[in-house]
């Protein structure tokens, strides 16, 4: 209730304030305004009062902020130097803590030691250890008599492995070598048999040419005696049988040279089918086996992969990058994408018989090659191809094709010559690059030895570069559990290389899939391996013998048939322009019968001529014929020496190859003894040294355990006096702490006050500036009503008339004074501001609008003076009333 008296008491001031709008009445009497000015001054009296009392109160509770503003300050520090003081004690009791933890770490380390001091010296002081050391002694002396005896045995077997490596390579050479002079032998064979194929054809078509010219002489010499008879001449007949001759001799011409082109042709048909007839399959690569590459090597790399082992299998690579190659398989075209059966029951000869070389090195059975595993090896390939999946893409191996068959994959990137059309391209052939040249050439096949050499870089890889893979495809060829065998070809779209302003390379992947058709299980002692499939059953009697050497001579032969057939039509139509042209010239001869005599004697002489020569071609031709027979005897029984020499000298590369690999398995034996011998050695003696080691620590112990039992009682001081600083340091820190609640409890009550002091200040500034406001007011009007005093006594009034009472001027005094009590109002509180503002609890304070008057004018002509005064009366009512409840309160 008391608060609502003093809001009402408030606004009732401001209200006086703000309402100071009035207009002096011109018709007031001079008389009516000596009253006012008496009444007005008691209130201004009163006025002055208020005003006093108000700044009295402000005064009073300016004072009390700022004495409320020095013990929130010196709380504040007190609080800040308290907290400081905590902190300074917690870090003492953290400091003693770990002080306290190192000490007892340092107890935990010196007891240890004193224990395994005590523990060593046990120990080294045992009769055991003293058995122990008497026997890894003796034992260590056998076994270095062991040791001489394993090492002079390995020197004697690597002189033994030199001599044999030594006599391999010359086998090797031999072999090479050999292997090269049946080559050239062969070739010769085949070239002389070609050259005999033509000579003969020769012999045929100078006979032919006999018998025409015989028949030639027999003609003019009819016609020589028939001249002689007569002469009957016929002109037009001559020009008619001229012109047919002509003719005639025109299209033998042209026949003739169609009948030579053809000719030239089947020649070279027939010598292609000679030299594939009369080829032999040869294995022409013998893979040499790096000296360190060994079945135990390629085991333990399986599991064990390293970068030692990869070099020494890489360099396998280098040791075979020539591929050989037989110029009968260099004639033999292929089709990579579609072979014949032949063609790929060849191709798996020459492979499984470059694997087998792999697998006698080991001393491991021969694969075998049958006709049914081949057949299921194909089906599983033509998968691979129907479903585009290809090792060049990423994909792996197709379990459901495969169904439970192992699998080796061997792949490359290979130039479609079919699709691809660029002349200016750079392709090699298959058979002229090498294994490391693969990734950098354009590689085509379109012959055999083609397809043998992408076939044997793809062996070499799975033999020699396989690390990527853990070595496991060398070890399925290498398996000897299995005993089939086959490869088959899939091929498919591959990437497509384009070259801007050429065209595109179009690649097409070829992957070979060398399978193990059948069923086999095994047991390594430990546990039962299954590989294969039960179903494939697969009859031995129709294992392909891999020794046999056969040679598809199919195309040959259609190519030769289709080359006979031209040649015999080209010689059909030769003969028949031949025979018309005989028939146009004997008509021209016989129309041009004259008595000339001479002509026909010259023209008999020139057919004679022409006999005797060809009859000398003849008889040199068949000299010829019976020359080449002898030289292709002679270079047929040289080939058969060569094929014997090579023959040989296989079997000495076979025995010397065999021999080596007994004498590199004594060396890896020799070497594993010693190396086990060696490992026994070095622990024993590893084990003598410490147990030596053990009785030089146990007397070490001794001497150091009564100063290791001295730093334990040191410890423990140590342990106990940490133990009393840490405890100190937390009673202090304990104080501190509540030093520090009680200083911030202290500092809270301060702030407390401060609100409150600062609070009561901002109510004393707003009656200070009413009582100010109010003030003024009254200050103004009692000026005003004596100046309108004097003025009325100065002017004389008519008699009967009214004086009219100009307030103008009043009026533009009076709101200039107010406006000057306004810039004084905002003065004064604008210098309180200032103070509050250094006080931050303090609120602004609001100041009143500055009072005006308003304008005069005609509509407020009548209104009183008074209404000026009862308002300023009403404002000091309204500020006496509040100082009176303030007074009660």
């Amino acid at each position: 209730m008391e608060k609502m008296m003093k809001k009402v008491a408030i606004a009732t001031t401001i209200a006086s304030a703000v309402g100071v709008n009035a207009v002096i009445d011109n018709t007031a009497k001079a008389d009516s305004v000596t009253p006012t000015q008496a009444k007005t001054q008691t209130k201004t009296d009163q006025v002055q009062v208020n005003v006093d009392t108000a700044k009295q109160d402000l005064d009073l509770a300016s004072t009390n902020v700022k004495e409320a503003q020095s013990k929130v300050d010196s709380a504040t520090q007190a609080n800040q130097s308290a907290n400081k003081d905590v902190a300074e004690k917690n870090q003492v009791a953290s400091d003693a803590q770990v002080a306290l933890d190192q000490a007892k770490t340092e107890q935990t380390i010196a007891e240890n030691k004193v224990k395994d001091a005590q523990k060593v010296i046990e120990s080294a002081n045992s009769e055991t250890t003293k058995t122990e050391i008497a026997d890894k002694t003796n034992q260590l002396n056998e076994l270095k008599q062991k040791q001489t005896q394993i090492t002079n045995n390995l020197s004697n077997v690597q002189a033994i492995q030199n001599q044999k490596e030594n006599q391999n390579n010359k086998a090797q050479s031999e072999l090479s070598q050999a292997q090269s002079t049946y080559n050239q032998a062969e070739k010769k064979v085949n070239d002389l048999k070609a050259k005999a194929k033509l000579d003969a054809n020769n012999i045929d078509n100078l006979t032919s040419e006999k018998t025409k010219a015989e028949t030639k002489v027999n003609e003019i010499q009819s016609e020589l005696d028939k001249a002689n008879k007569g002469n009957d001449g016929r002109a037009k007949a001559i020009e008619a049988a001229t012109k047919k001759v002509n003719d005639a001799t025109a299209l033998v011409n042209q026949n003739k040279a169609n009948l030579d082109k053809s000719q030239s042709e089947l020649a070279k048909a027939q010598a292609a089918l000679a030299a594939l007839e009369n080829s032999k399959t040869e294995v022409l690569n013998i893979i040499q086996v790096p000296k360190e590459y060994t079945l135990e090597g390629l085991k333990a790399a399986s599991e064990d992969n390293n970068a030692t082992f990869e070099a020494i299998s890489k360099s396998g690579i280098d040791l075979n990058k020539k591929f050989n190659y037989s110029q009968a398989d260099v004639n033999e075209k292929v089709d990579y994408q579609h072979l014949t059966h032949e063609q790929l029951v060849e191709i798996n000869k020459y492979a499984i018989s470059l694997i087998n070389q792999m697998r006698e090195h080991f001393g491991l059975k021969d694969l075998i090659l049958n006709e049914e595993g081949l057949k299921i090896t194909k089906t599983i390939a033509d998968g691979y191809q129907a479903k585009r999946e290809s090792i060049m893409k990423g994909d792996s191996h197709d379990k459901e094709l495969l169904d439970k068959r192992a699998e080796n994959i061997g792949s490359s990137s290979v130039y479609d010559t079919v699709r691809t059309n660029i002349p200016a391209m750079q392709v090699k052939a298959a058979k002229d690059v090498s294994y490391r040249e693969y990734n950098s050439n354009y590689i085509s096949i379109s012959t055999m030895a083609d397809l043998k050499a992408n076939i044997y870089t793809a062996i070499l890889a799975l033999f020699f570069d396989d690390a990527r893979s853990n070595y496991g495809h060398a070890l399925s060829f290498l398996n000897e559990h299995y005993k089939y065998v086959a490869v088959a070809p899939s091929v498919i779209d591959g990437r497509v290389d384009n070259y801007p302003g050429y065209g595109n390379a179009y690649i097409n992947f070829l992957d070979w899939h060398f399978v193990f058709p059948g069923y086999t299980t095994w047991n390594d002692g430990k546990y039962t391996y299954y590989s294969g499939n039960e179903n494939d059953k697969l009859n031995p009697a129709q294992d392909i013998d891999l020794s046999k050497a056969t040679v598809d001579t199919t195309a040959a032969k259609a190519e030769l048939a289709k080359k006979q057939k031209a040649y015999n039509a080209a010689k059909t139509e030769n003969d028949k322009a031949v025979a018309t042209l005989n028939t146009a010239k004997a008509e021209l001869a016989k129309v041009s019968k004259t008595s000339d005599v001479k002509k026909l004697q010259s023209n008999l002489a020139q057919a004679k001529q022409e006999l005797k020569d060809i009859n000398n071609k003849l008889a040199n031709a068949e000299q010829n014929g019976t020359t080449l027979k002898q030289e292709l005897q002679a270079a047929n029984k040289a080939k058969d020496e060569a094929l014997k020499n090579l023959q040989a000298k296989k079997v000495d590369a076979g025995k010397a190859n065999k021999e080596l690999v007994v004498a590199q398995a004594n060396v890896e034996a020799a070497q594993k003894a010693a190396t086990e011998l060696n490992n026994k050695v070095a622990a024993v003696r590893q084990e003598l040294t410490e147990l030596n080691d053990l009785v030089g620590k146990g007397n070490k112990a001794q001497a150091e355990l009564s100063s290791l039992q001295t730093k334990v009682e040191a410890a423990k001081e140590n342990v106990k006096a940490a133990q009393k600083v840490l405890d100190k340091a937390n009673e202090e820190l304990n104080l501190a702490k509540v030093e520090a609640t009680q200083t911030a409890q202290a500092l809270d009550k301060a702030k407390t006050e401060l609100d409150q002091a600062v609070a009561k200040q901002q109510v004393a500034l707003d009656n200070y500036n009413k009582a100010l406001n109010s003030q003024k007011i009254s200050q103004e009007v009692d000026r005003n009503i004596q100046k309108q005093t004097e003025e009325k006594k100065e002017n004389k009034v008519d008699s009967g008339k009214k004086s009219e009472f100009t307030s103008n001027k009043v009026i533009k005094e009076a709101k200039t004074n107010v406006k000057e009590a306004n810039t004084f109002k905002k003065q004064h509180v604008k210098e309180v501001n200032t103070f509050k503002k250094q006080h931050v609890s303090v609120s602004k304070a609001s100041v009143l609008p500055a009072t005006q008057l308003p304008q005069t004018g005609n509509k407020t002509e009548n209104q009183s003076i008074w209404g000026l005064v009862s308002l300023a009366i009403a404002g000091m009512l309204g500020l006496v009333g509040y100082n009176k409840q303030k007074k009660n309160n």
